[in-house]
């Protein structure tokens, strides 16, 4: 008897031993919830750039642009832990009494069932979202916090005027449909008009350091920034376009919409090329390179990239559209002084890809033109 109640006792003891304790319970529920959520995040980002490059591919081919939201991830996954112990018998033969045999088993099953909303946006959520301009101070956060300005310059600015000292203004349209070969000085369009004398502007920009404003200077509605103003000025509170004073002309930005920027992509792409084959499809004006701080020559504002449908990929999106996966937006880590001939630092289309930078900014312009209720976050209730 004493052999089998110590038996039993190695059997309990190891049970308690295998089956897990409070806190390593407690570590297994956080990884898994740090897990999910991550996962979520990815599933979420590559969801709305997918949808962002899906609707320039259909804007390339003049296709109705459809915008959709995803109102939360939710996960209820349930977690079971049996244990079990058990004791039987075996015959020690005639006469003999049984001695106790134990028996041990443990399972634990997690089950996880995400759900989601997708939906169309309402009538009042897709015109403040798709379809109004750009607000003027969502502009000057994007132009105050270091992002490539040729860049949000081209994507978010209909039009732009350039008022001189007499009054007089002389005004250029961005046109994505006249913007061909990145406008050098022989193209006569439109929309190249536009490209070259935005690159003055910001020319004349950089050009001179920003110059403080004056209290007691001309007041300017919706000034952005004065470099080397002809006399001071000062910013005045009103809902007007963004405004720089140049010297002494002021340059006044008239900006486009969520759609409109969606649509002037499409439009560049385009123009690049209908007919990709086996190579990226680009557009035909250019900016400033990824991580090359020195200048260069510029790649493409946009860049698609067909490939196989179970090719992997580390992209920013990725969609499949007309029988043809396409991808956009590849990861970019360098930071050069200056263009190469080759490598890293190379100044071409593939090293400093700016995509991804076009479906971030049109991203999030998405997510802050919507209602707090289009855009609630992820919820998760982990049920033990």
């Amino acid at each position: 008897m004493r052999a089998f109640l110590a038996l039993l006792a190695v059997f309990a003891l190891a049970a308690c031993t295998m089956a897990p304790t409070g806190a390593a319970r407690r570590e297994a529920v956080a990884r898994r919830i740090a897990d999910d959520a991550i996962a979520f995040n990815e599933a979420y980002g590559q969801a709305v750039a997918g949808q962002i490059l899906l609707n320039i591919l259909r804007a390339r081919d003049r296709l109705p642009r459809h915008y959709l939201t995803m109102t939360g991830i939710n996960d209820s996954p349930s977690l079971r832990v049996r244990e079990n112990v058990s004791a039987g018998s075996i015959p020690l033969g005639e006469g003999a009494s049984p001695w106790g045999f134990g028996g041990l088993s443990l399972e634990r099953e997690t089950q996880s069932r995400p759900t989601y909303s997708i939906q169309p946006f309402n009538a009042d959520t897709l015109t403040r979202t798709a379809f109004q301009p750009i607000a003027p101070y969502v502009f000057q956060h994007y132009w105050e916090s270091g992002w490539p300005r040729d860049l949000l310059l081209l994507l978010v600015v209909e039009r732009l005027a350039i008022t001189g000292p007499d009054g007089r203004s002389i005004e250029a349209v961005n046109e994505a449909n006249n913007i061909f070969g990145n406008c050098p000085a022989e193209t006569r369009t439109t929309g190249c008009e536009f490209v070259r004398t935005l690159r003055g502007v910001l020319a004349d920009i950089e050009a001179s350091p920003a110059a403080p404003f004056a209290a007691d200077g001309a007041p300017v509605c919706g000034l952005v920034e004065a470099h080397a103003p002809a006399r001071p000025v000062r910013a005045e509170s009103g809902a007007c376009p963004p405004r720089f004073v140049l010297g002494d002309r002021t340059v006044t930005l008239h900006l486009r919409s969520l759609d409109d920027a969606v649509y002037y992509v499409g439009e560049l792409m385009r123009a690049g090329s209908m007919d990709a084959g086996a190579g990226p499809i680009e557009a035909q004006v250019t900016v400033r390179a990824a991580g090359l701080r020195g200048g260069g020559q510029g790649v493409p504002l946009f860049r698609i990239a067909p490939g196989p449908e179970n090719g992997v990929h580390l992209y920013a999106a990725s969609v499949s559209y007309g029988g043809q996966r396409y991808y956009a937006g590849p990861a970019i880590g360098r930071s050069c002084a200056d263009a190469s001939n080759d490598g890293v630092c190379a100044d071409n289309a593939a090293r400093g890809d700016r995509s991804s930078s076009v479906l971030s900014l049109l991203a999030e312009l998405m997510a802050l033109n919507q209602s707090p209720d289009a855009i609630r976050a992820p919820s998760r209730f982990f049920a033990e």
